[in-house]
């Protein structure tokens, strides 16, 4: 297992399982789990460069995490996946959130409607459940990244803003264990949040590395 601190992240190369049973509990987990080896739309292709985790069930991972948080926990996930998070949830359930990918991109095979957005698991452990968006409806609307896309699955860096400004507040705890490219981790260097972030593969390490330290610098400059 190797460990990068950065600022006030903290970066762990290394099974997520592995070394969640070695950390602290935290403020929160804002999360994308690989769903399985297809790419996240469901398309039959494969992304070859991802090294996936081993994972428990959509249900058990919902306990896992859980059992990490203090507060809120949110799993990117297909929209098939909602009901085994909510299952493992259980009383901890919250609501089914959604990225609107606001794309016209056609399903490629064209034999059903495409699916234009995610879902995203919001569970809470027990206690006063406290955010920053009012009533607001947990739908957020972002273009999927194109142009600088550093991992297959990367999520808008400005999707991963507004979800930790919803939830967190400043000097909180987040936690991403399946970091891939760092976008949380940058996000949380821009909105002075400390971070911890596991990542199984040593490329996406390196990158997320890269990103955070580039973030940290760009900020000591205004």
């Amino acid at each position: 297992m190797r460990k990068e601190i950065i600022g006030n992240c903290t970066l762990y190369l290394g099974d997520c399982l592995e070394v969640m049973q070695t950390i602290e509990r935290v403020d929160a987990i804002i999360t994308d789990p690989p769903y399985d080896e297809k790419t996240h739309n469901g398309a039959d292709k494969k992304f070859s460069d991802i090294n996936f985790a081993p994972l428990e069930s959509p249900a058990l991972l919902a306990k896992t995490l859980l059992g990490k948080s203090r507060f809120w926990v949110l799993a990117f996930c297909s929209f098939e996946q909602l009901g085994q998070y909510r299952d493992g949830a259980g009383e901890a359930w919250i609501r089914a959130g959604i990225w609107d990918k606001i794309t016209n991109m056609p399903q490629m095979t064209g034999d059903r409607p495409a699916q234009g957005g995610e879902g995203i698991a919001i569970m809470h452990n027990n206690g006063m459940k406290k955010w920053n968006g009012g009533g607001k409806a947990a739908i957020y609307r972002y273009l999927v990244e194109r142009g600088n896309k550093q991992h297959p699955t990367q999520k808008p860096l400005e999707l991963i803003e507004e979800l930790i400004s919803l939830y967190t507040n400043e000097g909180q705890l987040v936690l991403d264990p399946f970091m891939g490219s760092g976008t949380t981790g940058v996000a949380c260097a821009r909105l002075n949040r400390k971070f911890i972030g596991i990542e199984i593969d040593p490329k996406y390490f390196d990158i997320s590395c890269h990103r955070i330290e580039a973030e940290l610098r760009q900020g000591k400059l205004f």
